[in-house]
């Protein structure tokens, strides 16, 4: 059984690029380490981001992500079992969205993908979803 996380928060507004890349690179770096699947997106001054994997782990992660203080107003959008990871196939492991192609890309993606509810809740969600770097 799979687990996941989605969950969208408001950036402090000190949060300048340098510090962003930052956040993406340990991001990136650690989820692949540990083998979470998942997307990060950074836009209109909002992060939105989705974890898949092992339960025992992203919980544990994502008790670290709520107490970052580089982010604020983290509202939860999902947290529970999964019965598929829906981005363990999507490049092949954790993905940070970096431009407007990328995000076009995963929409597309998610289509594909329409059987799975939790597929459609995240397609919803980054519908109004607009790249600022």
């Amino acid at each position: 059984m799979n687990y996941t996380i989605c969950y969208i928060s408001k950036a402090i507004s000190t949060l300048n690029k340098e510090t962003l890349n930052a956040i993406f690179n340990t991001t990136e770096n650690n989820n692949r380490a540990q083998g979470i699947y998942g997307i990060l997106l950074f836009g209109m001054g909002d992060f939105f981001q989705v974890l898949e994997g092992d339960k025992d782990q992203l919980l544990l992660l994502y008790d670290k992500i709520k107490e970052d203080p580089r982010h604020e107003n983290i509202y939860e959008v999902m947290n529970k079992a999964t019965e598929n990871a829906i981005f363990s196939d999507y490049n092949s492991d954790f993905q940070i969205v970096h431009n407007s192609k990328e995000l076009e890309d995963i929409k597309q993606y998610l289509k594909s993908h329409e059987y799975s509810s939790t597929s459609n809740k995240i397609q919803r969600l980054l519908r109004p979803f607009i790249l600022d770097h």
